[in-house]
């Protein structure tokens, strides 16, 4: 499959693009230089085509994070097929453009050089960009010449590659600056997302297939999940917006904790919100070395009693930066996958609900008597249960965590979040 980069100094509009091009708003867009700061992955289709399209951090001389994005953007060039160069036309021309189009050029790969912003009407600057070669002008936000821009992306780009179809989507998330980035590094063994030391550096989501015991993994690494009290700034709250729709269109979610820390309200938040959205589910221990007072074992029994949810949660302690036990996660990886996949044969299944409702029948607060009559499978990924019940209003909640906790048990369940649905049915099972 074709590799297209889109590359340009901050605030030109390469997101806007990423986003017409992948009809996804997956990148953050603010009126605010350097918003993306790690590299952002999506497929699309041009002409029929698949593609994987590269929206990278803005590409700047000084800044705080200037030398890590920019090591970024050489890195999306040197993989990519087919380079998108943008330039703003309602600015003169900058040291970063000229930087950016002599590393392309450098590279040697494909480009196609782009002018945003040909919307706005004074754009004194316009011909000085002529001097890099033919440009041609668009209106990303009015989508002016873009199917003029797939058309030429079309014709440089070569189709001789499949797209990469993985098993599991698998989401990296966690509170801010507990070592997601430096996880997703060691399982890579590629410096791919952008690690810094200050709180909250990644701020969009970032898609990596990666392969491990002949399976494909979707990595996706996510910004910094915050309170609410802390999202003061924009980037801030559509980060952890950001975060969430990772969860969402996960299939397992690797909860990173700073085992040093211990476990914070933040924390159960977010497992919790996994446990609810009925995700498989994996904690990392991370930064275990440094943890002295606790056994793993001890630190389990702790974390399982705050959040009673987590008790079928797998969990593995790691050091992202030292490596360790790194192999030990994607085994469990592995593990959850093939859990989450199981089909249970019915007839085993209501085997099992019987056994249930014999150790502790269903009771109503009404006096009436509650039958669960038969239990189903209907999907997978996650596990999905229909119980038909002659009063599925007059069932307890506790009883239904009874149930979901004995199917959990009987059936080894252990890293996925299964689902149960209760339906009324005024027929008796029919075998």
């Amino acid at each position: 499959m074709a590799k297209v980069a889109i590359v340009g100094k901050p605030n030109v509009g390469k997101s806007t693009i990423f986003n017409a091009l992948t009809r996804k708003n997956k990148s953050l867009i603010l009126n605010v230089p350097g918003t993306t700061r790690d590299r952002v992955f999506e497929y699309g289709k041009v002409g029929g085509k698949d593609v994987l399209f590269i929206d990278t951090g803005g590409f700047e001389k000084q800044g705080e994070l200037s030398e890590n994005i920019n090591e970024q953007v050489k890195h999306a060039i040197d993989s990519s097929d087919l380079v998108i160069v943008v330039f703003d036309l309602t600015t003169p021309i900058s040291l970063e453009d000229e930087e950016i189009f002599k590393y392309v050029l450098k590279s040697k790969k494909k480009y196609i050089l782009v002018a945003n912003k040909s919307d706005v009407k004074k754009r004194d600057f316009e011909y000085e960009y002529y001097k890099f070669g033919d440009i041609l002008k668009i209106s990303a936000t009015h989508r002016k010449n873009l199917e003029t821009l797939k058309e030429k992306i079309e014709q440089l780009i070569d189709n001789s590659e499949k797209r990469v179809e993985c098993d599991a989507r698998v989401s990296i998330v966690g509170r801010a600056n507990v070592g997601k980035s430096s996880l997703i590094n060691a399982i890579l063994n590629e410096k791919r997302s952008v690690v810094s030391d200050s709180v909250g550096t990644t701020t969009d989501s970032t898609d990596t297939p990666f392969y491990y015991k002949d399976r494909c993994f979707l990595l996706v690494d996510t910004a910094g999940i915050r309170k609410k009290t802390k999202t003061k700034g924009a980037l801030d709250k559509l980060s952890s917006i950001f975060s969430i729709y990772a969860i969402d269109r996960s299939d397992i979610c690797v909860v990173v904790l700073d085992a040093s820390e211990g476990l914070t309200s933040m924390d159960k938040q977010i497992i919790n919100t996994v446990i609810e959205k009925n995700k498989g589910i994996i904690i990392a221990l991370n930064k275990w070395d440094l943890v002295k007072d606790l056994t793993l074992e001890q630190f389990k029994r702790k974390l399982k009693n705050q959040i009673p949810t987590a008790e079928f949660a797998e969990m593995v302690a790691v050091s992202a930066l030292e490596k360790k036990n790194i192999n030990k996660l994607l085994n469990k990886l592995v593990k959850v996958v093939k859990t989450c996949s199981r089909r249970i044969p019915t007839h085993e299944l209501n085997e099992k609900l019987h056994t249930i409702i014999k150790e502790n029948a269903p009771f109503s607060r009404k006096g009436k008597e509650v039958k669960l009559k038969y239990i189903t499978q209907v999907a997978i990924n996650p596990p999905h249960f229909v119980i038909f019940t002659n009063r599925e209003k007059e069932l307890e909640e506790n009883y239904k965590r009874y149930v979901k906790n004995s199917l959990y048990k009987l059936f080894g369940f252990k890293g996925c979040s299964i689902k149960i649905t209760y339906r009324s049915s005024s027929n008796e099972r029919v075998d």
